[in-house]
């Protein structure tokens, strides 16, 4: 159940914007205006868009992209020079333009097809079209003096030091300009927090309670997931609140701190005990992430089951989607549909007064953050940055939402009180103790901030098992023992001679790799340059052999465009396979598609590759096979469940592949050809499926059974599951098993997660400049 999430969680490289300046008629800034154009007002200074004297809410992006396009009314504003004007210095999304075009129109009720405001000029860029007055402003005051720059602390140092080298990329692409003000440097305020839970082991998933006085929280050190509550109070000893075994996970306080709601791994869906003690009941028999609404009455979950923890494990996958059901378990609805918006519905998280439930989406794209009404209605785009987003908070009267990012920083957004939408750019606030802050909680007061600090040790390991029965015949031993991040995706080649992986290095993407089965020398097929551009450095992940064990394929992408490449281990020059096609916006701000490819596998033939795509109809994944030389791709699934991550046997006759529904995932097959589909697996938990053995008859596959993942197999022919590895605790994981061509033994990846809880105090103004004083003392 941890990292990285499916799929995989590798680093989603971006393209950069270039970061020229904008050099049109009017420089943005100089002057603030406001403008007029039929009964619409966009005052410049404070930042307002009025229709008939009434506020249009908009993104800021949007706001700027509208001031730009009426400073150069009537002109061809190209689409290069919007993204060196809008997002300057900024890394983007191919699609972040369309999104927030389409995102314009909406609010001002523009039609692409007929338009009356935006024209589009196909491949160039868009044009104003209607009459716009303007009211010349004064000319704006002049800036506050700049206080002198002290001289740096050892403290201070030693902050910018783990700053920069930890979280430099997610900085970078967190970084934002909004039109019409002078460059600054982006704010950042920085978390010193305290720890509270010294455990050995993992302690994780923080809730505070809402008076702030005291935390619940999750420890593996009675070898299952149980929660405990604790006084804040020196001195104060932890309360055991579950003991079953059942893996209990995820606690969350009611607002009258009375109950505690959580989720069972084990048995399933949401529960509530009392926050003293007492006997759990259970409120739905699905889903997870319960969290509470202002008034104590409702709770809102995910229907996806709790699978990973990881630092960059998604929250949930498609088709995922949030439900709302009343505490005593009636009135059980359903508030998101699968597919509006694309991936899975994660993380609800009630808006302060009880009327929207925010959410996070994710799929093959960066996350993004949306809303809903709770009320019924269309979900509606809140945020969407270049960095990942796990865990939102609301904070003080909902005047902003932190969320993690799976590094040393969080993120804080603000927010109008008015309309509930972003108002202004988001910060970053470091957490340098930290080498993952993760399960972020907040106190009723918007005062004190609960984390986790996650650490993760990733390694390949080998495990020996017998051509004949296919059980272990010894104990496993690891291949790798080296500072590289997740040691992932092994896959054996054809002649058994080799194994290729994906790892990545601190501060770049990832890279494809090649270890000699029998020496365990490792070798990099590709080599991502150490100072490459981060936006724009690619990662590279998923290697798929060729059958003559020379060559192998694998996806380059740079989170916008992705293709399949193949390099020798002789020259070790990737070049270009197949392109896949990349992701489009939607008029509601979402995206009709996802970048395809992610889960790819070669035929073993080497003339195919199989791989899935979510249907924007119905939010499920379906597989297509795709000729390498040529051809249209061929749909092989029905779509009336949701398939991913096809995977060959070792004959080319069957294709196995994940099904997935609210309850979990299980393995299932399927002629290569086409035809019906017949699951192998589902008894509950996970099975994530990754190789076949060389009988073209055994599955294997990362299953979760209990909360503990082990290495499994099962036979396509009768069904029947057989369990290789022995691993017993909730915190350690397997990954990806590779089955030897020679039947003698199974390669995976096995990770531990260690971490405690901490709390630390909100970043606040005047508490970051007090900081500052006393560093300089």
């Amino acid at each position: 159940m941890f990292s990285c999430g499916r799929p995989d969680g590798f680093p989603a490289t971006l393209r950069g914007s270039g970061g020229r300046p904008h050099h049109g008629a009017g420089r943005p800034g100089d002057l603030l205006a406001a403008y007029r154009f039929d009964d619409v007002r966009v005052d410049v200074a404070s930042f307002r868009v009025e229709r008939g004297g009434r506020p249009v809410p908009l993104e800021p992006k949007a706001f700027d992209l509208l001031v730009l396009l009426l400073e150069r009314r009537g002109q061809l504003v190209t689409k290069q020079e919007i993204l060196d004007t809008v997002w300057r210095q900024t890394a983007v999304t191919d699609n972040a333009l369309t999104r927030i075009v389409a995102h314009l129109r909406k609010a001002l009720d523009d039609d692409a097809r007929d338009a009356r405001y935006i024209e589009t000029v196909p491949t160039r860029g868009y044009r104003w079209l209607v009459p716009v007055e303007r009211d010349e402003g004064a000319t704006p005051g002049a800036a506050p003096a700049r206080e002198r720059p002290r001289p740096w602390s050892w403290r201070a140092a030693t902050v910018a030091l783990v700053v920069v080298l930890a979280g430099a990329v997610v900085l970078g692409l967190a970084r934002r300009r909004v039109l019409g003000r002078p460059p600054e440097p982006m704010r950042m305020d920085t978390l010193w927090p305290t720890q509270v839970t010294v455990s050995p082991g993992l302690d994780a998933f923080p809730a505070l309670s809402p008076d702030g006085r005291a935390i619940a929280y999750v420890s593996d050190r009675t070898g299952a997931f149980e929660i405990s509550v604790k006084s804040l109070a020196a001195g104060a000893r932890e309360v055991a609140l579950t003991a079953d075994g059942q893996q209990n996970v995820e606690p969350s306080w009611s607002p009258d701190g009375q109950y505690i709601a959580y989720h069972s791994m084990v048995r399933g869906g949401v529960w509530i005990v009392p926050a003293l003690g007492g006997v759990p009941r259970r409120v739905t028999d699905f889903g997870s992430k319960p969290a509470w609404s202002p008034d104590g009455r409702r709770l809102a979950l995910q229907s996806d089951p709790l699978a990973d923890i990881g630092p960059g494990a998604y929250g949930a996958n498609a088709p995922s989607t949030i439900w709302v059901v009343d505490s005593d378990g009636s009135a059980l609805r359903r508030l998101t549909s699968p597919g509006r918006p694309m991936g899975g519905h994660a993380t609800p998280v009630w808006s302060p007064v009880g009327e929207q439930i925010v959410f996070v989406t994710y799929s093959a794209v960066p996350s993004q953050l949306w809303q809903v009404p709770l009320s019924g209605g269309p979900p509606a785009l809140l945020f969407e940055g270049s960095v990942p987003v796990f865990d939102p908070v609301f904070g003080k009267e909902g005047a902003s939402i932190y969320f993690a990012t799976g590094v040393p920083f969080i993120m804080q957004v603000p927010l109008s009180r008015d309309t509930g939408l972003v108002a202004g750019e988001p910060s970053a606030i470091a957490t340098p103790a930290l080498a993952s802050a993760r399960h972020l909680s907040i106190s009723g007061d918007g005062r004190r901030l609960a984390l986790a600090g996650l650490n993760l040790i990733s390694n390949l390991w080998s495990t020996p098992v017998s051509p004949a029965t296919g059980l272990a015949s010894g104990e496993g031993r690891p291949l790798t023992n080296d500072t590289l991040r997740r040691k992932s995706t092994p896959l054996f080649s054809p002649d058994g001679r080799w194994i290729a992986f994906t790892a990545g290095r601190t501060g770049s993407g990832t890279d494809i790799w090649v270890m000699g089965a029998a020496d365990g020398t490792v070798t990099p097929v590709t080599a991502t340059e150490p100072t490459a551009p981060k936006p724009a450095a690619p990662s590279y992940y998923r290697p798929s052999w060729f059958s003559d064990s020379a060559r192998v394929a694998f996806i380059a992408s740079d989170g916008g465009h992705a293709e399949l490449q193949v390099a020798d281990l002789t020259s070790r020059r990737p070049r270009s396979l197949v392109e896949v096609r990349p992701a489009r916006a939607s008029d509601n701000g979402g995206r009709e598609d996802v970048i395809g490819a992610l889960d790819c596998r070669l035929s073993p033939d080497g003339t195919a590759v199989a791989y899935s795509l979510i249907d924007p109809a119905t939010g499920r994944s379906a597989i297509y096979l795709r000729p390498l030389h040529g051809g249209e791709a061929r749909r092989l699934t029905t779509g009336e469940v949701s398939e991913s991550y096809p995977v060959w046997s070792p004959d080319g006759r069957w294709i196995g592949s994940e099904v997935r529904d609210e309850r979990g995932s299980a393995i299932a097959v399927r002629s290569s050809r086409g035809g019906e589909l017949r699951r192998l697996t589902g008894a509950g938990g996970q099975d994530w499926l990754h190789s076949w053995m060389p009988d073209s008859d055994g599955i294997v596959f990362a299953g979760e059974r209990r909360g503990v993942w082990n290495v499994w197999w099962v036979s396509a022919s009768t069904g029947r599951e057989t369990q290789v590895t022995t691993e017993t605790r909730p915190n350690t994981f397997v990954r990806y098993p590779t089955w030897s061509p020679r039947g003698d033994r199974v390669v995976y990846e096995k990770g531990e997660l260690r971490g405690n809880i901490w709390i630390a105090a909100v970043p606040t103004e005047m508490a970051t400049r007090g900081w500052h004083t006393r560093a300089n003392r």
